[in-house]
């Protein structure tokens, strides 16, 4: 593979964004032969982190995330203000990664593969020509690229700029804290939901080990104007009321974030431009998971953004094919994802209470390949089939 120098002015592909989606379509890109930039305006990968991490065992080993960098979850706990499941596992299915350690490591196999990673640089705005972009601007000046990808998060800088803003007004605004909680059950993780915990949300006590626990609220907006900082310090000060044992925890960090909480953008390709991940809102907006949505949807790109770099055809017309591919991988279940998060954001808490006995019915395995978002299943429509009380209930939902 080529490795590229970071000092050169002209290469491939320029991603803005070292985050999950950017690092992916950097190395899927490298990997091609195409030269590749990474651009992160942050002065380290990973950092400020902005997400709770709650993610997939066996969706994490596909994509070769080492083990050392997540947390096996054995037992989950839903609670309303009164009702709740739990779901126990004796061979864990669900885990929380660490956040920073899985984003450098995408660096490194990104570097590995021949890309370039420049950090503390920020892509100001997309160089236009004729309609077409034709790079990124720096504070240090011009870069040139073929293809330009933006991954820059939910504020999609470039693509707006390039006239391609995805339209995305629905947020997930979430505050957290990373505590050392050395009495917290670091086998279980909890969401928790109801008007006094997040309104038009969730809240959510994600163990990460070594006593480390993310405590957190996500409200959406503009469903709710909650601020989810106040409702995140009452979660705190009585956490003991759901079983969560955060005596003689002190919080060592704090995260805030956006995710888009709408179905992905209908377009997120234009001329020598593609969108990926937050920034077109590839993320489930069922629970508000990202990461491994965005490094899918990295690789996708890399893919589409290589070949047509090969081809010598950086059109819409042909970067669209990652459009095509993306909608009809994944097209269905994130649109059901994105119908239901419409309909429970509003659900108050008798409906939340009368809601959790529908989950009950779930088994463990089910629990989970709903919060994986895999909506359209053969696995649904047979609990349906065998639950038709769960089925009226899924009607009125949907």
């Amino acid at each position: 593979m080529k490795v590229v120098s970071d000092t050169a002015a002209s290469y491939d592909a320029i991603i803005a964004g070292g985050g999950p989606a950017g690092l992916a379509a950097a190395e899927a890109l490298a990997r091609r032969g195409c030269t590749a930039l990474v651009l992160e305006q942050n002065h380290e990968i990973g950092s400020p982190i902005r997400t709770s991490g709650g993610s997939f065992i066996d969706e994490l080993e596909a994509l070769a995330i080492p083990a050392n960098l997540y947390h096996p979850i054995s037992r989950v706990r839903f609670v309303a203000p009164g009702n709740a499941a739990v779901y126990d596992y004796s061979q864990p299915r669900m885990c929380v990664i660490d956040v920073r350690g899985v984003f450098q490591f995408l660096a490194g196999r990104a570097v590995k593969a021949g890309a370039a990673v420049r950090v503390g640089t920020k892509a100001e705005a997309p160089v236009l020509q004729d309609e077409r972009v034709v790079g990124v601007r720096t504070r240090d000046g011009l870069l040139h690229a073929r293809v330009v990808i933006d991954a820059t998060g939910y504020r999609s800088a470039l693509l707006k700029q390039a006239g391609l803003d995805p339209g995305i007004r629905r947020f997930g605004v979430g505050a957290e804290y990373d505590m050392y909680a050395p009495h917290c059950d670091e086998r279980e993780a909890v969401l928790l939901v109801g008007s006094d915990l997040a309104p038009a949300g969730y809240a959510w006590v994600f163990p990460w080990g070594r006593h480390r626990v993310r405590v957190g609220v996500g409200i959406i907006h503009p469903d709710s104007d909650a601020k989810a900082d106040a409702y995140l310090e009452a979660l705190v000060g009585r956490a003991g009321r759901y079983e969560v044992n955060l005596r003689g925890a002190q919080p060592l960090e704090h995260h805030s974030g956006l995710i888009p909480s709408e179905c992905f953008a209908l377009r997120f390709a234009g001329h020598g431009i593609l969108g990926v991940g937050d920034a077109v809102g590839q993320a489930s907006s069922l629970l508000g998971e990202g990461i491994r949505w965005a490094i899918h949807a990295g690789i996708m790109a890399g893919e589409v953004a290589a070949t047509a770099i090969e081809k010598g055809d950086v059109s819409r017309a042909a970067l669209s094919e990652f459009e095509r591919q993306w909608s009809k991988r994944y097209g269905k279940d994130l649109r059901l994802a994105h119908k239901i998060n419409q309909r429970i954001a509003r659900w108050d808490d008798r409906k939340w209470n009368q809601r959790m006995e529908v989950l009950k019915l779930l088994t463990p395995d089910q629990f989970v390949e709903a919060l994986k978002t895999n909506l359209t299943g053969g696995w649904l429509l047979r609990f349906l089939a065998r639950n038709p009380g769960a089925l009226a209930e899924a009607a009125r939902i949907l």
